[in-house]
């Protein structure tokens, strides 16, 4: 092994030197097992009784049994027998020489060079070609007879590109073509059983980008139109491979997360856990609540109700993929029948720059002289368009077989392969689901906001539009947490009622107040509530004086007097009481037994 290979770990066992031990071809291999099986009745003669017994019992007589079996004289299963007692089973043919295969002309500092030379080094070097290789060896060797060092032996192009070809696959896509090359076909993968779970044990979700255009309006829905890739949204059942629920928007976010899996819980349950990617929209505190990040793994405990995301609302367990780890979400192999259907749209624009159709120039062009007014009729549809043709596709999906484990069925002609539709009919009578109303639900997922409450009320602005919540039925309620911060629960589509949070306990339900018009009643209402919150606080003002006497200053003043008086005299007196048994003269204390009045 040459000196760069020594302090390989041994897993890797990389081999650029020759093997130890018997060097073997194939055909040699297949002579010697052949020649083994016609003297292991002699070699292990306790698996061959009945030879044995044939034979009498003497080794001569096993022989040349052996011997007129095979054809073969005696002599020549005395030598074999001999030759695998003393060599084994290579010593049954006759043995190569030790170094066949590699060629002696190429020493251990030839080997350390071309394997350094073969691996880019960042910043030095990058990836280079057998001809670069053999060019650089060339020059380096003619350098190292020009300036000492260990001289390099003189090899042809063809052994330099056969011990190249030996340097181990797993080394090279690593040092050539990056971590991400060595994940997607070198690393060890987990293979998981799908068929020992149940539906709804795992909801798989994430986003993809469609491979075509798709107009959207701007500003709210009231500006002009632009050209867009929409997204896709998508919930699939890691047991079955159903798709639960979809979406189409412009651009993904929390928001889309969050519709997808209201339709799945509203639909068909609530599912044990969600399986999904660990990007901001997936992990926000909305979703999964607050998290606070420690050196140390957190206590698992149960979060209170202001702390709670959906999930945890909902009782729902969160599943992150490894990250850059696309196998490691089933949805990816999944999106590949959505990548094919993308194909077949008029409006396809391929994944990449390269990849796009000549049409679509022709198409974009078009586009550009409709909004101009030029011609009638425009070249790409609505996002909501697409819309329907994606949630009529992913619908067939679920009606196609699909091949994957524990999808298989018995037929009548042998064994097939269920739809995801039949699959999820046939199993989900065994889970028990959890529903819940949508009252639930559009709490549930309500998103949060942390504010300070000003003047009895929590205000919020909301795209531009600034809403004043009070609780309902108590509208004076919040002014007790003046100037603390709590939360706000909303729902971004209702913005009439939200939910008050203050140190993760429920304060109640609020309702937006309007604004209030001049002439109506509600400034009455809120002359009523003033004084109302007046009344209340005196009233608390004056119980509080009642439950606990405070003194006044001069009382203060005399209280102290009267203590210091007494931490004086007390210490005399503890002295007057030890002293006088044993004889101590007392009349160094008369000041203090006149102050006592004695």
């Amino acid at each position: 092994m040459t000196q760069a290979l020594a302090v390989v770990p041994k897993q890797l066992g990389l081999q650029l030197t020759a093997p130890i031990g018997p060097n073997l071809s194939e055909e040699d291999r297949k002579e010697a097992e052949r020649r083994y099986r016609i003297i292991e009745p002699l070699v292990e003669p306790g698996r061959f009784a009945g030879l044995w017994a044939q034979a009498g019992g003497g080794r001569l007589a096993a022989v040349g049994y052996l011997a007129r079996q095979h054809q073969i004289g005696e002599r020549t299963i005395y030598r074999w027998l001999k030759g695998f007692e003393g060599g084994g089973l290579p010593a049954l043919v006759t043995r190569d020489r030790a170094d066949k295969g590699r060629p002696r002309v190429m020493t251990p500092a030839a080997l350390d060079w071309l394997l350094a030379a073969a691996l880019p080094k960042p910043g030095v070097y990058g990836e280079l070609s057998a001809k670069e290789i053999y060019r650089a060896y060339q020059e380096e060797r003619v350098w190292r007879a020009g300036h000492g060092g260990v001289e390099l032996p003189v090899v042809s192009y063809r052994t330099l590109c056969e011990w190249a070809g030996r340097i181990p696959e797993v080394v090279r896509v690593m040092a050539r073509e990056g971590e991400e090359a060595f994940a997607a076909t070198q690393e060890v993968i987990s293979f998981r059983d799908l068929s020992a779970i149940q539906p709804l044990d795992y909801v798989v979700m994430d986003h993809r980008r469609l491979d075509c255009f798709a107009m959207v309006r701007t500003v709210n829905g009231k500006g002009a139109w632009k050209l867009v890739r929409p997204w896709l949204t998508a919930a699939l059942d890691m047991r079955t491979r159903k798709w639960l629920a979809w979406a189409i928007v412009e651009t993904p976010s929390s928001d889309s997360i969050a519709s997808v899996l209201r339709r799945v819980i509203m639909q068909w349950g609530i599912p044990a856990a969600c399986y999904w990617d660990n990007g901001k929209d997936f992990t926000c505190e909305w979703l999964e609540g607050r998290q606070t990040r420690q050196a140390k793994p957190p206590v698992p405990r149960e979060l209170e109700a202001g702390m709670r995301g959906v999930l945890e609302t909902l009782g729902i367990r969160v599943h992150h993929a490894i990250v850059k780890r696309a196998r490691s979400k089933i949805i990816e192999p999944c999106f590949l029948a959505t990548s094919h259907f993308d194909r077949t749209l008029p409006w396809w624009c391929g994944h990449t720059a390269q990849a796009r159709p000549e049409r679509l120039g022709e198409l974009i062009e078009q586009h550009e002289r409709w909004l101009k007014g030029e011609v009638r009729d425009g070249a790409f549809p609505e996002i909501g368009h697409i819309g329907e043709l994606y949630s009529e596709f992913l619908g067939t999906l679920n009606e196609r077989e699909h091949q994957g484990q524990g999808m298989a069925k018995v037929t009548p002609t042998g064994r097939g392969w269920m739809c995801p539709n039949e699959c999820w009919e046939r199993l989900i009578p065994r889970v028990a689901r959890r529903m819940v109303t949508p009252e639930v639900i559009q709490f549930a997922f309500a998103k949060r906001k942390r504010l300070t409450v000003r003047q009895g009320e929590v205000r919020a602005s909301f795209g531009g539009r600034q809403c004043h919540y009070r609780i309902i039925g108590q509208p004076i309620a919040l002014m007790g947490l003046n100037g603390r911060e709590v939360e706000l629960a909303y729902d971004p589509h209702d913005l009439g009622n939200a939910v008050v949070y203050a140190d993760g306990a429920l304060v109640g339900l609020a309702e937006n107040v309007e604004l209030r018009r001049m002439g109506e009643k509600d400034f009455v209402e809120d002359e009523k509530d003033r004084r109302a919150a007046r009344r209340e606080v005196k009233k608390f003002i004056v119980a509080v004086h009642k439950a606990v006497e405070v003194p006044g200053p001069v009382e203060r003043m005399e209280r102290r007097i009267a203590m210091r008086l007494a931490m004086i005299e007390a210490p005399a007196e503890a002295v007057a009481s030890e002293s006088g048994p044993h004889g101590v003269d007392d009349g160094a204390f008369e000041f203090f037994k006149g102050k006592g009045g004695a």
